[in-house]
């Protein structure tokens, strides 16, 4: 996974960085949600715009590449963050706070178990993060909400 130490980039980023990057978030994303619903998310017709891009033989559009976070708000975290940044939801759901603290829950449950050796391993640690990366964006769409609030913007 492309991870920046910086704020931001010193140089423009090379467009392979980029094609890079995207391929290991869309691969992460097609397997999460599948390449079927990936497809449809981003108004491709087939799966062939999916497929190049993870076999790194070409950028999408922007358009396209942005609509995949349709699919799933985390589905270009790998782009983001060669930039620094990541994608936060505007708006929080209540709806949805029960799915985040379960999948807290369950991610701290597997947090544990992975420790029970007292040693995480590449896989493990793989695996929690998977479980963690949509819970990120959960939780900053919450703090952007009360950041909200605080500022006396409340929806």
């Amino acid at each position: 996974m492309h991870r920046s130490s910086k704020v931001s980039p010193k140089k423009p980023l090379s467009k392979e960085d980029v094609s890079s990057a995207l391929s290991d978030a869309w691969f992460r994303i097609s397997r999460d949600v599948g390449k079927g619903t990936l497809t449809d998310h981003t108004g491709s017709k087939t799966t062939k715009t999916i497929d190049r891009a993870i076999a790194g033989g070409g950028l999408p559009e922007l358009h396209t590449a942005l609509n995949s976070l349709l699919a799933c708000p985390t589905a270009l975290d790998e782009v983001f963050s060669l930039y620094g940044g990541r994608f936060v939801l505007l708006d929080c759901q209540a709806a949805n706070d029960y799915a985040t603290i379960s999948g807290l829950n369950h991610g701290l449950a597997q947090w544990t178990h992975a420790l029970a050796d007292l040693k995480r391993d590449h896989r493990e640690t793989v695996e929690l993060a998977d479980l963690f990366r949509p819970l990120v964006a959960q939780l900053s769409s919450l703090i952007e909400e009360a950041d909200g609030i605080k500022r006396g913007k409340a929806a």
